[in-house]
């Protein structure tokens, strides 16, 4: 059966008259279009407590009356809420579906979340939370499971509009913490009632919600080409707020901080100079196209730390787009990223072979990098949160080249950006820079590196041609030695010379290479001169041998052997037949002999060789990588010693090998 429609019930207003429509059945408040007049609906009577704040400007291009989807089923937006908090305004909109079930979609920053009160269930107290603090929310549902605190913070309304669930009115507190758990799942406790409201939902991309009736947009925010002009509440010199939702514009001039929420500039911090050292390389309002986005450079900033006494500055640009929000381009030494918040809370893994902690986001695993807590040390442009020099955080880096996970933590809030490495060239060209980009100095925590996936390659191409090298080798061996013709029988006679020829055989092997010619003989107290040549059958080209065989009295001693062994070089494969001429001194007795001529086994000195010089190739590579990494990871937490082993072992070794597994 199909749920009912949101109720509509159209009155009047008490106060001026004008048409008022309820379309809820638990829509408590509506504040009047026309005159701003905050009426509460008791049964069939409206009370009218008063006229509500105006709202502050903002660019949101969510209205009442917008229609969207949650998973699948339909809403319309009826009121909202704007409040305000430490860090800047955002509005909490009123949603209905079927049935009048109400839920509540946040708008901050063009992050939006939407978010459903579940029963009550035990809490900590306020005082008790802190970021990074894992919550269990219990229950059976789909929302249960383990949160992590991100935020917490006292929030302060400024106005309202529509219709509401409850009574409100401007200047109203409440303290609220915020919370992520896995994937896109969200969850706020509104501590300003007992006992605290819990309120689950998810975190989820614009285009998700399939939004329909949206504010024009060449309504949203300022006309183009126009801006608010205020005065420096610091030295007077001219300055814009030229977003909406920008709070605070460092002055160029003198640096301070002017909060410009409202129609006069207040001071919210006097500075007396700004550094020229700190100037930007990308001008403030230079627009380009990036990710297919187009940005607008709003404000920047540097932070900087000190290590050993010595100070590391970066710079942060803030870039602006209508539809997307906020995002930034960072540079350090040269180095470009591009980051914007995350879409989910990371989650601690372990890794084999890690130097530190990691995280899991997004299928990706980040080792820890460094921790830092950087401030503020230049100013210049809008922001849309209060922002101030010498402001702190504590922050932590993870790498997974070339992306960059980052958290940064206040006292009352954790966030986390995703970055990935940009190349200045790139970039100045995306924005039509004017000259070149600063030139790279050393190597970045996230900087791909040229040698990634090459080292494992170069490895597994080494051992590929040491194993095809070596079956070769083997087979030729094989295939040389396989085929040995029969000895052939000779005879010797006193002071004479023997002729013997033998059958034709044939020699194998692969090209010109050694034939051994070995020879046994029955001699025991005397010699023969042999002399041996190898005929070619085919061609008659013949390859003559004279060796020396026996035993000679030398000094009153007997020296020499029966048997002997030489080598023809340069024998191709073919058939051949063997003359044998055998020379006996007189005297001497009859002996008997034999000659066998074969191809020598493989030498296996020229494979050694080749393997040696092939392993200069992996070696050189794997050199050149480590190198890069050991100055990657040099202004790390783990910055790598002399007697570090981390990458020089054989886990080193086999961690470059593995590399080629995720490289691409």
């Amino acid at each position: 059966m199909a749920e009912a429609a949101p109720t509509k019930r159209l009155v009047s207003c008490p106060s001026c008259g004008a048409p008022l429509r309820f379309r809820g059945a638990t829509s408590v408040v509506a504040v009047c279009a026309y005159c701003k007049a905050t009426l509460v609906r008791d049964g069939v009577n409206l009370e009218n407590i008063g006229k509500q704040a105006e709202l502050l400007e903002d660019d949101t291009p969510i209205q009442i009356g917008a229609e969207g989807k949650h998973r699948g089923v339909g809403f319309t937006v009826v009121g909202r809420i704007q409040y305000k908090y430490s860090a800047g305004v955002w509005s909490e909109w009123h949603v209905l579906f079927p049935g009048s079930k109400g839920a509540w979609l946040s708008d901050a920053s063009r992050e939006y979340t939407i978010a459903y009160l579940v029963p009550p269930q035990p809490l900590p107290p306020f005082e008790q939370m802190k970021p990074g603090q894992n919550l269990i929310v219990k229950g059976d549902k789909w929302y249960a499971g383990v949160y992590t605190v991100t935020n917490v913070d006292a929030a302060e309304v400024v106005a309202g509009q529509g219709e509401l669930p409850f009574q409100f009115k401007s200047g109203w507190k409440a303290n609220v913490v915020d919370l992520r758990g896995d994937g896109a799942r969200f969850a706020t406790i509104d501590y300003s009632e007992t006992p605290p409201h819990l309120y689950v939902g998810e975190k989820l991309p614009f285009d998700t919600f399939s939004f329909s009736n949206l504010r024009d947009p060449d309504r949203i925010g300022f006309t183009k080409g126009t801006a608010l002009a205020f005065k420096c509440a610091g030295c007077g010199a001219p300055i814009e707020k030229r977003l909406t939702t920008t709070e605070v514009v460092a002055c160029d001039s003198c640096g301070s901080i002017t909060d410009v929420k409202g129609t006069i500039g207040e001071l919210v911090q006097k500075n007396t100079r700004n550094e020229m050292a700190g100037r930007p390389y990308i001008p403030l309002g230079t627009v380009g196209r990036w990710k297919n986005v187009r940005y607008e450079v709003v404000g920047f900033m540097r932070r900087t730390i000190r290590v050993d006494g010595i100070p590391y500055t970066w710079g942060e640009y803030l870039l602006h787009n209508v539809e997307q929000g906020y995002a930034w381009f960072t540079e350090y030494n040269g180095h470009f990223n591009y980051a914007k918040t995350a879409a989910e809370i990371p989650k601690s893994t372990s890794v084999m072979m890690s130097r530190g902690p990691a995280v899991r986001y997004l299928g990706h695993t980040f080792g820890h990098f460094s921790r830092s807590k950087p401030a503020v040390s230049y100013l210049v442009g809008e922001f849309y949160w209060i922002v101030k020099l010498q402001d702190e955080a504590m922050c932590n880096d993870y790498v997974d080249p070339p992306l960059m996970l980052s958290s940064e933590s206040t006292g009352n809030e954790i966030t986390w950006t995703i970055g990935e490495y940009v190349e200045g060239p790139e970039l100045w060209k995306a924005f039509g820079l004017k000259g070149k980009p600063p030139k790279p100095v050393g190597v970045a925590p996230n900087q791909p590196s040229p040698h990634k996936g090459k080292v494992g390659r170069y490895w597994l191409a080494f051992l590929a041609f040491l194993v095809v090298g070596f079956f070769a080798q083997m087979l030729f061996s094989m295939l040389q030695s396989a085929i040995r013709p029969n000895p052939i029988a000779f005879s010797t006679a006193p002071g004479q010379t023997t002729h013997t020829v033998s059958p034709v055989f044939k020699l194998g092997g692969f090209g010109s290479s050694r034939a051994t010619v070995r020879t046994e003989t029955s001699l025991n107290d005397q010699w023969v001169s042999l002399t041996m040549r190898l005929v070619e059958a085919d061609n008659g080209r013949a390859y003559e041998l004279k060796r020396s065989v026996g035993y000679q009295n030398v000094g009153g001693g007997r020296s020499g052997s029966s048997d002997d062994v030489g080598e023809i070089l340069g024998v191709p494969p073919g058939r051949y037949t063997l003359a044998i001429d055998a020379l006996s001194p007189s005297g001497a007795p009859a002996t008997q002999g034999k000659v066998q001529v074969y191809r020598s086994k493989v030498d296996w000195s020229n494979y050694w060789l080749f393997a040696f010089f092939l392993v200069l190739w992996p070696l050189g590579a794997w050199a050149r990588s480590h190198s890069f990494e050991k100055e990657r990871w040099s202004e790390s937490d783990y910055a790598p010693g002399d007697d570090d082993d981390d990458e020089t072992g054989t886990g080193g070794l086999l961690k470059q090998v593995l590399d080629v597994v995720d490289d691409d």
